[in-house]
């Protein structure tokens, strides 16, 4: 067959050598070339089409080609020349087929002329190759190595592989992928299982391309694409399925199940979460289709008759710096043709600038620096500024008029009330310096207001509520995802409207499941689930059930595929999960279902600082449109990252309102850990199943795994939305926001400055007062800088930064009385001590004076109460407000037939006004509060002080015992053991201290049946408290101490809590103590045998500031994780966040704060295992020990030994004064008593190499020791190297002295330093690391000098021969003793010479008096 092709004649090279030769002769000689071209004989054979086929299928039925299995070379019958590689479509028959494919190629010749050869060199180099379509499902080599794979990973869901026979290759069918793909795409549906996928055949490279087909199909039910998305989507898809797009080293394999164990087990253990148990309850509205009109806007009649638009405002959004004067409002509106609210969105236009500006008394010549007699009129004000200042700063409009203001924020020159020139000017124009001044006038106020604020206070607007607009205007383009959107050409259009009922929003609980890429070190979107509700009532109780319905989006990882049959699976469970193929179709699709959904709250957990920050940035990358959906409004552009590469939350969800659970329950409650896990068990009760992020790419080995990490996403989402509705978190942020009067977001992202400073806004404008500038602090300026201004109250400068703390005395804590108490204490406390204190004596801006007479007396400058009989100032007024609110909120709780759903509105609406009033203290001590005031915030603490020792005074007085006070509260030992008597001596007491004050009050707050006081703020007892019926139960109340901090293990804790418990109860001492101890006995069994769980010794420590910033990261345990979770990419462990860690031994030495890993890694790393000495010595001991410090019969040593530690060890703390008693006590100590700490003599044999411990000296027997099997061989035989030995160790310790480590004397610290802190205190220098307890030298001099005259005492002649007569009879005989040390006599007193060498420069043993006086 082969010898029957035509082949092409070829030319001799003889030939084409003359040719070449003959133009050579031709060019030489400027003869124009002429080509002779001869007839072209005919080099093919000339058949007809009937000879042609019988030939073409002569070749396929003759196996002239070996195949080879795989086939990189397959006979299809085609000639060399043929150029059309296209399958014929299906439906048609061959012939057609080969007539079409002729005609095709009749039109692809293409006649060129002779002369045109250069062209068709060229056009021929530049074609295009034609890209073939492979089928892998024909593949029988690559199905037969991913079914070898697939047998290796035991996949319950793989089937038995089909032999591999050799056959004939028949012709091919090549596959167009763009019509199949166009052709399914109108499907709105899934597609069914073909018989194909339950065929037990199939080998598995048709089962990944048919996997691959169906991810195509997937994006069909999602969404509905418009053209620009499906050109998207197809070159989505065409990249993913091309084979030839595909890298070597992500192309789709079967998701393979790592052999590791932990996967394993872990995959082995998955069973239901339980969501058609959640899913049960919600019942999902029909689907509504709102439209809405945009050519009419929705207006109604107000109370006066006007048409107004009316819509309730939700979030406001404003940008300074490329939108000047303009504010978004966002809210719902309601559409009377929609039947409900619909997402509205407001842009007010045209806020202006107002400033204030104040005139001189005289005009001053600032050039010449003095002051004139003329007098500043308003109108040479005015000419001043029209002629330099909206010159100089390109003003060109402005309106002016005079006003009178007052001013009551401590500047010395400015009065307390004046006029004022106010001044008008658009936004757009130049914002003026806010320390601006001229001739005619002194200063400038409100130069920095924002845009937003200038509209809040200026129309009243507290938080959310219901707004009338007058003269709105359609928008002519659009600015906003909003349905309904107005323009506003003025802010005095806007008034506030009756109060109304805030309409039912909708809420969408959001949960993201993501994967770490190590190579692009970014985390990648996989799944998305959201739970939605479309009625949620933000001022009351949340509804039950939470949601209406829910969703789900599944993408893959880049080397994993779904699973053949996840499709049916998903049929079969009911699940709604939309399957896509890749992440960039994940998250189009998500911003689709935003854009349909419209919520106006989304809640999540870590969804500011996590969740949106990752999408943004996955968003970002796969470069997918309209990200602008995650918030309200329309941007093209996405916004820069802040410091540490982070996204602004006001600049990604503006319009929408982000309800951050982590944030929420940070304000609310106290919990030892703030994750999801820890959130779910405390506040809803309910265990959630953790999802390790090195399993998610495990879960996509079956279906049913992978229906199991829907499930987990989907539940996650329940848990955060059943979080926030326990925890109120909407309701209650709603009511703060409406005292406060600031912006619903802000509120709940836990500003509670800001809160603060808006209430004192809205109050001070109110009255007239001018208001205080926020400044900006810049903190890369330079702190000593000589040009820099600072305020003299304030305590600002204008340029670096503030101090963080306030620098003035806090509240009194007096000395406790430690011990234990067993008879009743009373616990009084002053209700809300700060803010009565203020009202009390009438503190505020506007009462005192805050300029010193000297201005040297800045610093320490305290002022006097206010004078009795003045009007009251704000802050008493507003704080006055909030108690007589919440004081009536109480009284309605009380009042009977109260629904639950009443009495939970009005608890939140007294927590509320408690919440701010206990905060107004605050803005008057913290720095970067405008209305941070030094002198008032000292005294209120300074009154507080004297309240508390006056309150003191007078209880002893009265004979009573104070045992302890802190800040606001007192402890009083009533010496009595009944309740009754222990409750009328409280109300004694409070009548007493009552009558001395007006508002100020005190109250019982306990009553303890016993206490266990330990020191300042560290407390134990049991509260005594008095039920419904009458009865009265105790509670364990703890305050401060180890077992209710989070930096200890739980393991800590529960043995804490034993002890606690026994010391607190009514049995004998001499049993507590028994019972402590064995319970410590068995503690450390059971943590040698590991009857423990690892999640038992996990230690919880907060990152204070990011990992990256830390100076002392190596010292640090949960830093150096932290760091290393982050460089995994598994978790990004950031500032606030709680780092959960485990000291394991892992074969190193090194220092256990270098032993720390996760609970994660010591899971999936055989060499790790947990430190048990270290969990028994520096976490259980000193956590127990502290608690059992005041009870006789246990002490340290004791404690130490039931762990089965060595006691020795653990003595008291260096810093507790020894009394006379125990000074004598460590004079008269025994020999082994005052050498127990010091290092044996380790001599090494040169010969064997053996290590012997000389810790009685080379004379302690009667046969000198030996160095090995040979007793030849005996210590005293190596005397050299035995002297040399001696002093090198003797050079090692003085050398370690020398070094001068500090090592923290608190055990559970451990921390080990050479640098010296200049934080001191009587004792010794202050840990830098637990600021607790005080740094030693690791080897003290007295150490240092024992160590010497133990190696002394090794070689004492006579010391040996005394202790030798006292103890013969552990020995053969004295006389044997004798004459072996006199055989040695010599050798001892050489080597004793070598320590009194070192000895006698020890300057530890000499008191030298002329030195010394």
């Amino acid at each position: 067959l082969a010898a029957s092709r035509s082949r092409r004649t070829r030319k001799d090279k003889n030939g084409r050598l003359a040719a070449l030769n003959k133009l050579k002769e031709l060019k030489s000689t400027g003869q124009r070339i002429k080509y002779e071209v001869s007839e072209i004989e005919n080099v093919y054979d000339e058949i007809n089409e009937g000879d042609y086929s019988e030939k073409v299928q002569q070749r396929l039925e003759d196996d002239w080609i070996v195949d080879d299995g795989g086939g990189d070379y397959v006979e299809d019958g085609r000639e060399m020349f043929d150029e059309d590689f296209d399958a014929p479509e299906k439906g048609k028959s061959a012939s057609t087929s080969t007539r079409q494919s002729k005609s095709q190629n009749k039109k692809k010749i293409k006649v060129v002329k002779s002369s045109d050869i250069k062209n068709l060199l060229l056009s021929s180099g530049a074609k295009k190759k034609v890209e073939k379509n492979v089928d892998l499902s024909n593949d029988e080599l690559l199905g037969d190595i991913l079914q070898e794979i697939n047998t290796q990973t035991n996949d319950p869901l793989s089937v038995p592989r089909a032999p591999v026979v050799l056959r004939k290759k028949k012709k091919l069918k090549s596959v167009n992928m763009t019509g199949q793909f166009l052709s399914a795409l109108p499907v709105p549906t899934l597609p069914s299982s073909d018989t194909t996928h339950e065929d037990p055949t199939t080998p598995p490279a048709k089962r990944c391309r048919l996997d691959l087909d169906n991810q195509h199909d997937a994006l069909n039910q999602s969404i509905k694409p418009n053209e620009d998305a499906i050109n998207d989507i197809m070159a989505d898809f065409e990249e993913e399925l091309g084979p030839e797009n595909v890298p070597a080293e992500t192309k789709p394999t079967i998701a393979k199940k790592s052999s590791s164990k932990p996967s394993e087990n872990f995959l082995n253990q998955l069973t239901s979460l339980g969501w058609e148990t959640v899913k049960g309850s919600a019942s999902e509205p029909p689907p509504v289709e709102i439209n809405v009109d945009s050519s009419n806007l929705p207006n109604v009649t107000n109370t006066e008759g006007d048409k107004v638009f009316r819509f309730y405002w939700l979030d406001a959004h404003e940008d300074q710096y490329k939108q000047p004067g303009v504010v978004y409002l966002f809210g719902k509106v309601f559409v009377e043709s929609a039947k409900g609210y619909v997402s509205c969105c407001v842009t007010v236009k045209n806020v202006e600038r107002k400033i204030f500006v104040l005139p001189r008394s005289v005009v001053s010549v600032r050039n010449c620096n003095r002051a004139t007699s003329e007098e500043v009129t308003p109108e040479a004000v005015y000419q001043e500024f029209d002629s330099d200042v909206a010159t100089n700063y390109r003003i060109m409009k402005f309106k002016t008029k005079i006003v009178e203001k007052k001013y009551a924020f401590g500047e010395r020159e400015i009065p307390h009330q004046s006029q004022y020139l106010q001044i008008s000017y658009p936004a757009d124009h130049s914002a003026l310096p806010s320390d601006l001044s001229g001739d005619t006038f002194q200063c400038i106020f409100g130069t920095n207001q924002s845009p937003l604020e200038a509209l809040l206070i200026d129309r009243k607007m507290k938080g959310p509520c219901w707004i009338d607009i007058q003269r709105p205007q359609l928008n002519k383009s659009s600015v906003s995802w909003c349905k309904v959107e107005v323009n506003v050409a003025s802010m005095s259009d806007l008034s506030v409207a009756e109060s109304l009922d805030p309409p039912p929003l909708t809420v969408l609980s959001l949960s993201i499941k993501t994967i770490p890429n190590l190579t692009t070190h970014q985390n990648e979107v996989v799944g998305i689930a959201g739970l939605v509700h479309t009625a949620f009532p933000i001022d009351k109780c949340a509804p039950k059930p939470a949601f209406q319905s829910s969703f789900c989006g599944l993408s893959k990882p880049s080397d994993c595929i779904f699973p053949y049959d996840f499709r049916d699976a998903i049929k079969r469970r009911g699940l709604n999960v939309d399957v896509v193929g890749t992440e960039r179709s994940l998250l189009s699709w998500f911003l689709a279902k935003i854009f349909k959904i419209d919520p106006d709250i989304v809640i999540g957990h870590d969804v500011v600082n996590f969740d949106l920050d990752v999408m943004l940035h996955r968003i970002t990358t796969c470069k997918v449109a309209h990200w602008s959906r995650i918030g309200r409004l329309r941007k093209l552009n996405i916004p820069k990252t802040m410091s540490g590469g982070k996204f602004s939350e006001r600049a990604i969800a503006s319009g929408r309102i982000l309800c951050d659970v982590k944030i929420s329950a940070r304000e609310l409650i106290r919990c030892r850990s703030y994750d999801l896990g820890t959130l779910t068990q405390q506040v809803l009760n309910k265990q959630r199943k953790d999802l390790p992020t090195e399993q998610i790419k495990n879960m996509f080995m079956t279906s049913d795994s992978l229906l199991w990490l829907v499930e987990h996403i989907l539940l996650d989402a329940s848990f955060i939305l059943d979080c926030c509705c326990e925890l109120n978190a909407l309701p209650l942020a709603l009511q703060i926001t409406n005292i406060a009067g600031n912006v619903l977001s802000r509120t709940l992202m836990g500003g509670r400055s800001e809160r603060n400073e808006f209430l004192l806004l809205h109050a001070f404008n109110e009255r007239d007062f001018i208001l205080p500038d926020k400044y900006k602090r810049k903190r890369t300026d330079n702190l000593l800088d000589p040009n820099r201004t600072r305020s003299k109250i304030t305590g600002w400068y204008s340029i670096g930064r503030p101090r963080k703390k306030a620098a003035y005395e806090g509240g009194l804590v007096l000395d406790p009385k430690r011990g234990f108490y067993d008879k009743f204490i009373l616990l009084l406390d002053f209700n809300s001590l700060y803010p009565s204190i203020i009202q009390e004596y009438n503190i505020c801006f506007t009462t005192l004076d805050l300029n010193p007479e000297k201005e040297e007396e800045v610093e320490s400058y305290i002022p006097d109460v206010p004078e009795t009989g003045l009007e009251p100032g704000v802050l008493p007024t507003e704080i006055r407000k909030l108690v007589e609110r919440r004081r009536k909120v109480k009284q309605l709780m009380k009042a009977s037939g109260l629904s639950k759903e009443q009495y939970i509105q009005y608890d939140i609406r007294q927590k509320a006004l408690k919440l701010t009033a206990n905060s107004m203290y605050g803005c008057l001590g913290f720095t970067n509060s405008r209305f941070y005031a030094k002198p008032l915030a000292a005294l209120v603490t300074r009154q507080g002080r004297e309240i508390l020792l006056h309150t003191k005074e007078l209880v002893q007085k009265m004979g009573l015992d104070v045992i302890y006070g802190d800040t606001d509260s007192i402890m009083i030992n009533t010496n009595s053991g009944d309740l009754e008597n222990a409750f009328k001596l409280g109300n004694q007491v409070k009548a007493e201290v009552n009558k001395l004050y007006k508002l100020l009050e005190i109250d019982i707050d306990g009553v303890y049946k016993s206490l266990l006081l330990l020191k300042k703020k560290k407390y134990a007892a049991l509260s005594v408290q008095k039920a419904p019926d009458g009865s009265y139960t105790t509670v364990k109340e703890l305050k401060g101490l180890d077992i209710v901090r989070r930096d200890w293990c739980d393991l800590a804790k529960l043995a804490g809590n034993y002890a606690v418990e026994q010391i607190l109860s009514d049995e004998p001492r001499e049993n507590i103590v028994e019972r402590i101890h064995q319970n410590l006995q068995e503690i450390g069994e059971k943590i040698r045998r590991n009857d423990f769980d690892l999640e038992k010794f996990e230690i919880r420590k907060e990152l204070t500031k990011d990992p990256h910033l830390y100076p002392g990261k190596d010292n640090l345990p949960h830093v150096r994780v932290a760091l290393r979770v982050n460089s995994t990419m598994s978790k990004r462990m950031k500032s606030g966040d709680i780092v959960s860690y485990i000291i394991c031994q892992d074969g190193s030495s090194e220092a256990a704060t270098h032993r720390a890993y996760t609970i994660d890694e010591v899971k999936s790393k055989d060499e790790l295992s947990v430190d048990e000495e270290y969990y028994m010595a520096q976490q259980i001991h000193p956590v127990v020990t502290r608690l059992c410090d005041p009870i006789d019969g246990t002490d340290a040593a004791m404690i130490a030994q039931c762990l089965g530690l060595d006691p020795s060890g653990f003595k008291r703390s260096h810093n507790e004064e020894e009394d006379e008693e125990d000074r004598l006590m460590s004079v008269q100590a025994t020999e082994e008593e005052k050498f127990s700490q010091c290092s044996k003599l380790i001599f090494v044999c040169p010969q064997t190499k053996k290590e012997i411990a000389l810790d009685q000296g080379v004379f302690a027997e009667t046969v000198p020791t030996p160095c090995g099997e040979n007793d030849a061989s005996k210590v005293v035989h190596f005397f050299t190297s035995l002297q040399n030995q001696l002093t090198k160790a003797i050079r090692g310790d003085i050398h370690r002295y020398y070094q001068g480590w500090l090592v923290c004397e608190d055990p559970a610290c451990g921390h080990r330093t050479r640098t010296l802190p200049v934080l001191a205190e009587r004792n010794g220098v202050l840990c830098s690391a637990c600021f607790k307890a005080v740094l030693k030298p690791e080897v003290s001099y007295q150490s240092l000098y024992h160590q010497l005259c133990y190696y002394k005492l090794q070689f004492d002649v006579e010391y040996a021969m005394k202790k030798y007569k006292q103890t013969s009879s552990k020995y053969q005989t004295s006389i044997v003793a004798a004459v072996k040390v006199a055989e040695y006599r010599g050798h001892y007193k050489t080597l004793s010479d070598v320590v009194d060498f070192y000895l006698n420069q020890s300057g530890y043993n000499e008191v030298s008096l002329p030195r010394l006086f």
